[in-house]
């Protein structure tokens, strides 16, 4: 399966989501029309007092129940929209989710929280929340959420025990993909969508219950029996309602199954583990509840789930999803129709990648540890992160890169020949966007190798908010004592002594980590930082500020993170909350936005003004128009804050600009055929802030002897 264009598939989903819209609107036309025929058959086409003329159509009665059906199903609409505004977390609570304790000691949620920490890193996004629906017993999972920033994850109970770790992997793999392919944005708006059509049956129902409870409405004319009428339109309410949720549920069965197979397929490519995702398949094929979900929301959610969550009628027209044989034959051809699965022994050790089964690393890797070099050899000195090889351009690429100096005491890579050194930079900055969204195994070993050189005790400390704070501001900690000693003051200003002194005894522990998980680390501190209490999550970015602001300079890690803490903070009131809507504003109403993007690019990697002005003409000359027409802003200009603005401001692009943006920026950074450390984590860094997930940088193949 080729790989899955990130951007394309951001546009796909837009489409689909229009289309969607459209759809649902005929739908309810065709209500209002359904109820507006019965309203006249139950007043015999007699006129209606105070609505005017009689006869088939009646603009008066057309346009009351036009209203009246607006009201309704667009009211239960954004009632339902507004309170999955939250986003993943919103729909997992409706659905009966947990939110999994990150110190639970509970071996099977201690797996799920690392397998889903572990795809994370390698798929470039923050961590999302995870929940678990304890009430169930059915084999199910699901991913929601308007944006990668607000995503959740939730797998039920009947899951998380039945499932062994590269089973759980592949599922987990699988939702991952709605993520990263713009399926969750989609998918909510559905469920807000069904619902008001829902609505429909719940308001006929009362409308029913009070006729039959003995009211009397009086028609024109003065004739008596209006309960009676008013009972038929409560009769009519509640199938047309079920018929409306009927066209609503095969509207959303064409939409997801097809989607289905993909996520399936871009599992298989992230995992490079077939049997995984097929053996979870044959799970649920084996158990007794199958993938049912009991929940009395299920209705509206169905189309999220990993698997059926309903029994589908019309002879599966309504299914939201493939029938189980035909996802496990595309994935195993030469399976034989069984069902059955060998039984799940429990792992052991810290988070269940080892032990009897023998999954995991060695699972993922081919038995290789990943941090060592094809044939067992360890790597460079420096094993520094970069992607291996660019998809496209072949293995040219890989073998010609070599650790080399950047700027002083800034190990980076350098070209060393081949066919890299004279690849152009728009192709190679072309060619790292290409890897967005589609995340492979060897970015799955590579984030666990990251993880496995993190102390356990960072490791707890992310998954607190308090923990997360410090961990945070450990990230931004001068390497100079006495720098260190003033910020360690401005956290105490802040946040209190007893957060300055966790700070401070976490510096050695994130420092030792090493430069190439900074980013990591801050995407597993980014979930609970949304825990913090709102007024705390103030002092934090007010202190984020400061810390950065400090040493008089701003490093290039330094810009994205601002961008990503802020973003993920609990708002306070009068703060601006981020765009749920698409992305459409064009480039040319981002213009100085893009500019003071590319300008701290370019001055955060080049020495002397000469060759920054040369790097940004680069990246400037893959925009719209004459690259003279964009003007390099002077390093004054590019304050934390104006950068910050423009990221926000960027966010709303929409994605084919946001890969306009980004391949310049890229060609900014290669413009000198050498990607130091900094540059290539402020690149990946940007990336995130403008909701474009790339997978970590791997370490290339080191030359042979």
């Amino acid at each position: 399966m080729p790989a899955m264009d990130f951007f394309d598939a951001q546009d796909h989903a837009r489409s689909v989501s229009h289309r969607l819209i459209l759809l649902f609107a005929l739908a309810v036309a065709g209500l209002v029309v359904g109820v507006y025929l019965v309203a006249l058959v139950a007043l015999g086409f007699a006129p209606v007092e105070g609505l005017g003329g009689g006869g088939l159509f009646q603009p008066g009665l057309f346009a009351a129940v036009s209203v009246g059906m607006g009201v309704v199903i667009g009211g239960g609409t954004l009632f339902r929209t507004s309170q999955l505004r939250k986003g993943g977390s919103a729909v997992a609570e409706l659905l009966g989710g947990r939110r999994l304790d990150p110190m639970t000691q509970d071996p099977a949620e201690r797996v799920l929280l690392n397998v889903v920490e572990e795809m994370s890193i390698a798929a470039g996004l923050p961590v999302p929340a995870v929940y678990v629906m304890d009430r169930e017993a059915g084999i199910n999972a699901f991913a929601a959420g308007h944006t990668v920033n607000d995503a959740a994850v939730a797998v039920t109970r009947g899951m998380l025990e039945s499932l062994s770790r590269d089973e759980l992997q592949g599922v987990v793999a699988h939702e991952f993909s709605h993520i990263l392919n713009g399926d969750m944005r989609l998918n909510v708006r559905i469920m807000g969508l069904l619902f008001g059509i829902l609505i429909l049956t719940v308001v006929g129902r009362g409308i029913l219950r009070g006729s039959l409870g003995g009211g009397r409405i009086r028609a024109s004319g003065g004739r008596r029996g209006g309960g009676g009428q008013v009972a038929i339109i409560g009769v009519a309410l509640v199938i047309l309602g079920y018929l409306g949720v009927l066209v609503g549920r095969l509207i959303q069965a064409a939409v997801s199954r097809q989607r289905e197979f993909l996520a399936d397929a871009a599992a298989v490519e992230f995992t490079r583990n077939p049997s995984g995702l097929a053996g979870a398949l044959k799970r649920i094929g084996a158990a007794s509840s199958g993938s049912r979900i009991q929940d009395h929301h299920a209705q509206e959610a169905g189309h999220l789930f990993f698997a059926a969550g309903l029994r589908a009628g019309l002879s599966g027209l309504t299914a939201t999803h493939p029938p189980l044989p035909k996802r496990i034959q595309r994935i195993d051809p030469r399976w034989d129709g069984s069902f059955e699965v060998d039984p799940v022994r429990r792992p052991v050790g810290a988070d269940g990648g080892g032990g009897p089964e023998g999954e995991g690393l060695e699972a993922v890797t081919g038995g290789r540890d990943p941090a060592r070099g094809p044939g067992g050899r360890p790597p460079g000195p420096f094993p520094f992160p970069f992607p291996f090889p660019f998809p496209g351009i072949g293995e040219g690429m890989a073998g010609g890169l070599s650790a080399s100096g950047g700027g002083p005491g800034a190990p980076g890579i350098g070209m060393a020949g081949g066919p890299a050194a004279a690849m152009p930079a728009a192709a190679m900055a072309g060619a790292l966007l290409s890897t967005a969204g589609s995340p492979g195994p060897h970015h799955l070993a590579h984030a666990r190798r990251l993880l496995e050189g993190v102390p356990e005790e960072v490791r707890d400390e992310v998954r607190t908010p308090e923990g997360a704070l410090a961990v945070v501001l450990a990230l931004l900690l001068g390497e100079e004592e006495e720098l260190r000693g003033r910020q360690v003051a401005q956290v105490e200003d802040s946040l209190g002594p007893q957060a300055a002194r966790r700070v401070e005894g976490l510096h050695l522990k994130v420092a030792g980590v090493g430069p190439e998980a900074r980013l990591p680390l801050l995407d597993l501190a980014l979930p609970a930082l949304r825990d913090l209490p709102r007024e705390r999550g103030r002092a934090l970015g007010g202190a984020v500020g400061a810390l950065i602001r400090a040493d008089g300079k701003i490093l290039p890690f330094e810009f994205a993170a601002f961008h990503l803490v802020r973003r993920h903070l609990p708002r306070v009131k009068g703060d601006t909350l981020p765009s749920r809507r698409l992305g459409n504003t064009p480039l040319s109403r981002l213009k100085r936005e893009t500019e003071i993007l590319l300008s701290a690019v370019a001055w955060s990697g080049s020495h002397g003004e000469e060759e920054v002005e040369a790097a940004f003409r680069t990246g400037a000359a893959l925009l719209p128009g004459d690259a003279g027409s964009w003007t390099l802003m002077a390093p004054d200009q590019v304050s934390l804050d104006r950068v910050d603005e423009a990221l926000t401001r960027l966010e709303g692009a929409a994605p084919a600009v946001r890969r306009q943006v980004l391949e310049a920026a890229g060609a900014v950074v290669m413009a000198d055929a050498r990607v130091e450390l900094h540059e290539a984590e402020m690149l990946r860094a940007v990336a995130e802030a403008l909701e474009v997930p790339i997978p970590p940088l791997l370490p290339s193949s080191p030359p042979s002897p």
